[in-house]
């Protein structure tokens, strides 16, 4: 892997597939945002999405040596700008195949990398209070009914992996009382059991309780 130096950030050359392996969905955006800005920040290329490396300027203000200061044409300005323009393009691509294909309509129109970043998170801004609100909802209500143990158990999880994937992560002890809260009264005892554990310490993490759950589910079952 070689990155070649031009000016104070390197035009990159890498597969980025081999590092960024999250796909952005309606889903994921801070799971997806904190991995992308971790690769762009380890390759000193963060500033192109966050605006610290702008485009260069056709000219330039030089002082002389009465203090007064002129504006005059930039003599380094095609080349600083074809280097930034052709790292941008890289960066702004990197960011586009990272993308399901229901993203990319949200980006069309952008040009830069630069666009691209703040048109996503402008749009995703907007919807994430109501999409916390629904999975925060659906955690809350979720009940196992005559579903599986298994089943009921792989559908809150995947809530709790949206909530973390939208800046909300939920604790272990919420987990725990929002799985056996979707339980039906004939687990009692196994919910009693449980609940009387969580607040030891170190406190079992859902992780811990799950072989309980379906133990007591199969028994019941038999």
């Amino acid at each position: 892997m070689v990155n070649r130096q031009v000016g104070t950030y390197t035009v990159p050359t890498l597969n980025i597939s081999n590092c960024v392996i999250v796909t952005l969905t309606d889903q994921n955006y801070v799971l997806w945002k904190n991995q992308f800005e971790t690769f762009l920040a380890g390759q000193g290329l963060l500033g192109f999405v966050n605006g610290s490396i702008s485009v260069p300027q056709a000219t330039v203000t030089v002082t002389g040596t009465n203090g007064t200061s002129s504006v005059r044409p930039n003599p380094e300005y095609q080349s600083e700008y074809q280097n930034w323009s052709r790292t941008d393009s890289v960066v702004k691509s990197w960011l586009l195949g990272s993308f399901a294909e229901d993203i990319l309509s949200i980006v069309l129109s952008c040009t830069t990398s630069y666009e691209v970043w703040h048109t996503l998170a402008n749009h995703f801004n907007r919807v994430s209070s109501s999409r916390l609100f629904e999975l925060q909802r659906k955690l809350q209500t979720i009940e196992k009914k005559d579903r599986t143990m298994a089943v009921y158990l792989r559908e809150l999880k995947s809530i709790c992996d949206q909530l973390a994937s939208v800046g909300s992560p939920v604790t272990e002890k919420m987990k725990i009382f929002a799985a056996l809260n979707g339980l039906g009264r004939e687990y009692e005892p196994i919910k009693t059991t449980i609940e009387n554990a969580v607040d030891s310490v170190p406190g079992p993490t859902l992780e811990d309780v799950v072989p309980k759950l379906t133990e007591f589910s199969r028994v019941l079952s038999a």
